[in-house]
């Protein structure tokens, strides 16, 4: 008995264990062995193997090269009954002499469907993520309030999550268009789906296509071994938002529209074409129609979008909700800092009601959290606010005694609507449980 089939024997039950292929030739190459899983990858039966030279099994193998020169070959990709596999072989030894080789491999295609899987699992992760957001309501108070517009847009917003069709939301940057996308997400039949977002005007463009329709492994210098998956087969029966869609270039527009038109993608590199279910929601800051004047967007691109449209109005426009917007951001305020916030006082919120908010909802969340970090109590004061914001005082005359209460009992109703319990409603408003309920019986509000 030669001293390789030796030390086969005494592991091959580990070997016949294995997942990966593995294929074992004495020093002049003849097969001894091979283990199952070398039959199931390759579709060669042990007995058709083993005792034939290994070059006649599988012309392209290595193995011979590392016999002869005794030195290991990792990461070897090699072609073997129809199947590419990459393998890492390695000498056998007794003592310094070489008596043998080892080649243990897998199929590459099930390599790369394990990678895909994985790219798969971390972006559920990411939607289950955002759906953890939405399901401890930390975002949705900023889709909702009193404002006329906003309630028309949340009225559509609601219709447009049954159905299948595309929508296209647009506003000034930081007015909660993703927030918005979001929602309709999570309200539409696809809600257990994922929702995945890109940012049109932050990617270059040789990167944008390749992130939304993927690649074949070797279409360009660099690309991932075994290709990529893009955005629209990761989102598959789910939603892809694509904001700042104004910024797109004109070709990645045509090719966008052909998705839409077709309901197909093609990966870079790729010669073939794929079926795919996505519900697109588009955002901009920008006037399209006036692009459009300006040859810089597709008219029929844009026709293809717009079959919803829905427009969020800039903040400095919807002061009415301001109270629910403030007690919405305090609670991802306290979840991110982790500070006991209360509210904020009525000096701070008058000089947050005289401010116009260019930055919108964005620079609110930011001047808050500004705040949160400032402040030494519960309760944000005027003297914890930005330096720009602490001398504000609305410009506008002192309204009526009537119009006074007409706004308190509102700001009572929406935080009454956006907190669970009336004590933690009192602390949003920086008033007493024992003040609010006083002033519900007032303005004969139900408890």
């Amino acid at each position: 008995m030669g001293r390789v089939t030796e030390l086969l024997l005494s592991g091959k039950g580990i070997l016949d264990a294995l997942y990966d292929g593995v294929v074992v030739v004495d020093d002049r190459g003849t097969i001894i062995y091979v283990n199952e899983a070398h039959v199931r990858i390759t579709g060669i039966a042990q007995e058709e193997a083993v005792g034939r030279h290994v070059t006649a099994v599988v012309p392209e193998t290595s193995l011979p090269a590392v016999i002869s020169t005794g030195q290991a070959m990792v990461g070897v990709r090699t072609r073997v009954g129809g199947h590419e596999v990459i393998s890492n072989i390695v000498p056998l030894r007794d003592g310094t002499r070489v008596v043998g080789g080892v080649s243990v491999f897998r199929d590459l295609s099930e390599v790369t469907a394990l990678g895909r899987e994985l790219e798969k699992a971390r972006t559920q992760l990411r939607h289950l993520k955002g759906e953890l957001l939405l399901s401890r309501g930390e975002d949705r108070g900023l889709v909702i309030g009193r404002n006329p517009a906003m309630q028309d847009v949340f009225r559509v917003a609601h219709k447009a999550a049954l159905v299948g069709s595309n929508v296209l939301i647009l506003g000034e940057s930081g007015t909660g268009k993703e927030v918005l996308a979001r929602f309709i997400h999570t309200e539409s039949p696809r809600h257990d789906k994922p929702f995945l977002t890109v940012n049109c005007a932050a990617i270059p463009e040789t990167l944008l296509e390749s992130e939304l329709f993927g690649y074949e492994e070797g279409a360009f210098t660099g690309a991932r071994r075994g290709g990529k998956l893009g955005l629209f087969e990761l989102a598959e029966n789910g939603t892809l938002f694509l904001d700042e869609i104004g910024d797109m270039s004109l070709p990645l527009q045509a090719k966008l529209l052909r998705v839409l038109q077709g309901k197909e993608i093609k990966r870079l590199g790729g010669t073939g074409s794929r079926l795919v279910d996505v519900r697109i929601v588009a955002a901009t800051n920008q006037d399209l129609e006036a692009l459009i004047e300006q040859g810089r967007f597709r008219r029929d691109l844009f026709y293809r979008l717009n079959v919803i449209p829905l427009r969020l109005p800039p903040l400095r426009q919807r002061k009415e909700d301001l109270t629910l917007l403030v007690a919405t951001v305090l609670a991802k305020v306290r979840m991110s800092t982790g500070k006991p916030l209360d509210g904020v006082s009525p000096d701070a919120m008058k000089s947050l009601l005289a401010y116009d908010y260019p930055g919108n909802i964005r620079e609110l969340e930011n001047i808050l959290e500004q705040a949160a970090v400032m402040t030494e109590g519960r309760v944000i004061g005027r003297d914890d606010l930005p330096e720009g914001l602490r001398g504000r005082s609305p410009r506008a005359t002192v309204p009526a005694p009537s119009r006074i209460a007409d706004r308190e009992r509102e700001a009572m109703l929406e935080a009454l609507q956006a907190y669970p319990s009336k004590a933690e409603a009192a602390k949003a408003l920086g008033i007493s449980r024992a003040t609010l309920y006083r002033k519900m019986a007032r303005y004969g509000m139900k408890p």
